[in-house]
């Protein structure tokens, strides 16, 4: 029976019932989105919403001003899989709202994970049925269906590394596939065109050792691909982000030396669970315990040969055969290195560590989630010992074999397919935003502003997603890459709005929950407008400028209640602000900073802030002094703090690693504090925060900046 289908349709099956198997199959309708609502997968579809919104022709194509406008302008950056995105969005206007395509994605990357798994696995044998078993396998990869969990859609594309095994295990150099190959892994996602490249540039490598190809025929194709995946990447909008794309590497989400044999809780029944650092599910590469009998399966019969055979089997084999894999086997060590990072971990416990080069640093800062990219070693482990099972295991005793070995791990792996299957079955989300105000909005309100803006703020998910529906921009979201440099600005602006009461009358504002949204909540109480409306709406509060002079706003026919403003904490002038273990600070604190240590706080968010209010204040410069250090490890020797009161810059406190802690003094103008009757909301900005172990100074994750001590208003 099985040779009257065609093995590839046969493979695509395999695909298709293990997505049915672990999912269901309902993600796939388009107009099922609940699911999506939460995490990575809600940041991926809030990116297509406002896409398909964008103009049809602009350049570049895949230019997403509208979601976040200056902060991170492209479909890139969402991580949306822009080849989707580019697919629907010519058929925007006639498809329903809410429209998604990342269930279709992941079937698709499903089927396509057995198709390449059997092409590829066919080079090495024509058994068919040995060939499906062995499919089966890649299509059921603890590290594939581990990524579909943890909402990494676009990542999931595994497909493509399968598909560049396959073009490097060719007998001639494929370079049509090449080009669509890195120009289908760019339109995907930049973590998967790396990977790809580093097996493209392999392919080139070993054409010339087989002398298939000359090196200026190397040298021609290499410019000619260079200019087409700068082309598709231009287009795509990979360039629209100028800042931001590099942050350091450090060693926590790196892949542990137990990687292989490390089963992550459900993946095992059987396996023991070594311990671990916090983010190495990032690196996870379980094999499966069906994966590791046959691997052991293979070291037997090998192990049998040099016993029966006494060294024949050295003499046999064709070790200029190996030649070719010279090159791949240094492009898998790469990324094993890369993937293990400078920090070698045995589990939880460094074993290994050791310095890049600065250069080397910044290139592989662009892939700070290092761990990801042992998969390419992960999948050519596989064909490895499928590779050395057909040769050493007679077919008819290794089908019965690979059968058995995968129902083993589909049964060991039972936990992990039922928190897949929950996952995605049983979730449910309702939006918070219940209110008519939501829905009867005026359309003089064209964009929304979310006070405060910031790196990452996971309360922004459903005002960007009543933003994406009603076509209104918003200057806010969660994105894969930012410029912090225009968070920076952005965060200046809104802080300068608020005080200064300059608000936007087409602009709707939204103030999220954290204490610094709060603190500047409370300041736009008091910098409204007699026209505008301040109001608590689903458990945020809005600011609409202009509400009670719009005649569309007033027959809405409802009411809202206004809050009244919380008078910030008082501060007599002098008074030491003491940020240690039983210091004063708390009260004063507005949102940025860590927990109390008994020194005093680090500042942990881009802006970290004090808010207080000096009674009685009449008139006359203050003076501020700061006793602070920052986090200045040797690598990163150096930090600046931007210093602003109420908006308005104030100066800036400089620390190195040869002069750190010290007492910096910056002065408040009058009009600063008179403008706001006293009240001082004191905000301390920085570009680049850096975790100890990003800088490799210690397990400590935060992103520490400022670590402030005391201070003094005098």
């Amino acid at each position: 029976m099985i040779r009257k289908f065609p093995p590839v349709l046969l493979a695509a099956l395999i695909g298709i019932a293990a997505f049915v198997f672990y999912t269901g199959g309902a993600i796939v309708w388009p107009t099922s989105t609940e699911w999506l609502m939460r995490g990575d997968f809600g940041q991926h579809f809030l990116g297509w919403n406002f896409f398909r919104h964008t103009p049809l022709l602009q350049f570049p194509l895949g230019a997403s001003r509208e979601y976040g406008e200056t902060l991170s302008s492209s479909i890139v950056f969402t991580d949306s899989t822009p080849l989707f995105a580019f697919l629907f969005k010519p058929f925007a206007a006639w498809l329903p709202e809410p429209f998604q395509y990342i269930g279709i994605w992941l079937a698709l990357s499903v089927m396509l994970q057995g198709v390449f798994a059997y092409k590829l696995l066919s080079l090495f044998s024509k058994q068919r049925l040995t060939v499906l078993l062995a499919t089966a396998f890649f299509v059921i990869a603890p590290p594939f269906w581990w990524r579909i969990y943890v909402e990494s859609d676009a990542l999931a594309a595994h497909w493509l590394i399968l598909a560049a095994l396959y073009l490097y295990f060719s007998p001639q150099l494929r370079w049509r596939g090449w080009l669509v190959l890195l120009s289908l892994a760019a339109l995907t996602h930049a973590y998967l065109l790396a990977m790809v490249l580093a097996i493209w540039g392999a392919d080139l490598l070993q054409r010339a050792l087989k002398k298939q190809i000359s090196l200026r025929a190397i040298a021609g194709y290499v410019l000619l691909s260079a200019a087409c995946l700068g082309l598709v990447m231009w287009v795509t909008g990979y360039f629209m982000l100028h800042d931001g794309l590099s942050t350091p590497v450090g060693s926590y989400f790196r892949m542990s030396l137990l990687g292989l044999i490390d089963p992550l809780s459900w993946w095992s029944s059987v396996m023991p669970e070594p311990s671990r650092s916090g983010g190495e599910y990032e690196g996870f590469s379980y094999l499966g315990s069906g994966m590791l009998l046959l691997l052991a399966s293979v070291v037997v019969s090998v192990l049998a040969l040099l016993i029966t055979r006494k060294g024949q089997l050295a003499s046999g084999w064709r070790w200029a055969a190996l030649l070719p894999l010279l090159p791949l086997f240094a492009a898998a060590l790469i990324l094993a290195m890369q993937a293990l990072t400078t920090h070698v971990g045995w589990g939880e416990h460094d074993v290994w560590i050791y310095r890049l080069p600065v250069i080397l640093d910044k290139f592989f800062g662009v892939f700070r989630v290092s761990g990801r990219m042992f998969w390419p070693v992960f999948y050519l482990i596989y064909v490895g010992v499928f590779c050395a099972a057909f040769k050493l295991i007679a077919n008819r005793w290794l089908q019965y074999l690979l059968g058995a070995l995968l129902i083993l791990q589909l049964v060991d792996s039972n936990g992990a397919t039922q928190n897949i299957r929950k996952s995605f079955r049983e979730y449910h989300w309702t939006s918070p935003l219940q209110s008519p105000f939501w829905q009867q909005l005026p359309k003089v309100y064209r964009r929304i502003a979310v006070v405060m803006p910031a790196a990452y703020n996971f309360d922004y998910f459903p005002i960007a997603l009543f933003a994406s529906e009603r076509h209104l921009s918003i200057n806010h979201g969660y994105f894969a890459r930012m410029d912090v440099k225009q968070l920076l600005k952005l965060q200046s602006e809104t802080i300068k709005t608020v005080f200064a009461g300059g608000y936007d009358p087409q602009t709707l504002y939204v103030f999220l929950g954290d204490p610094l949204s709060m603190a500047l909540s409370e300041q736009a109480k008091i910098s409204a407008g007699p026209d505008d409306l301040m109001a608590e709406v689903d458990g945020y509060r809005v600011l609409a400028p202009g509400w009670k002079q719009c005649a569309e706003c007033q027959h809405l026919g409802f009411t809202l209640p206004q809050v009244a403003p919380a008078a910030a904490p008082e501060y007599v002038p002098g008074t030491e602000i003491r940020f240690g273990s039983g210091g004063n600070a708390a009260r004063y604190l507005a949102g940025g900073w860590s927990h109390t240590e008994e020194w005093g706080n680090w500042s942990y968010a881009n802006a970290a802030a004090l808010r207080l209010a000096i009674p009685g204040y009449s008139s006359g410069d203050l003076t501020l002094d700061i006793s602070a250090h920052a986090f200045v490890p040797p690598s990163y020797p150096q930090q600046t703090v931007q210093v602003s009161v109420n908006g308005q810059p104030v100066g800036e406190l400089h620390y190195t690693a040869r002069q750190n802690q010290s007492l910096q003094s910056l002065q408040i103008p009058a009009a600063t504090v008179a403008r706001s009757h006293g009240e001082l909301l004191i905000v301390f900005s920085i570009a680049e925060l850096i975790s100890p172990i990003q800088a490799t100074a210690s397990k400590d994750i935060r992103s520490l900046g400022l670590g402030a001590m005391s201070m003094v208003i005098h």
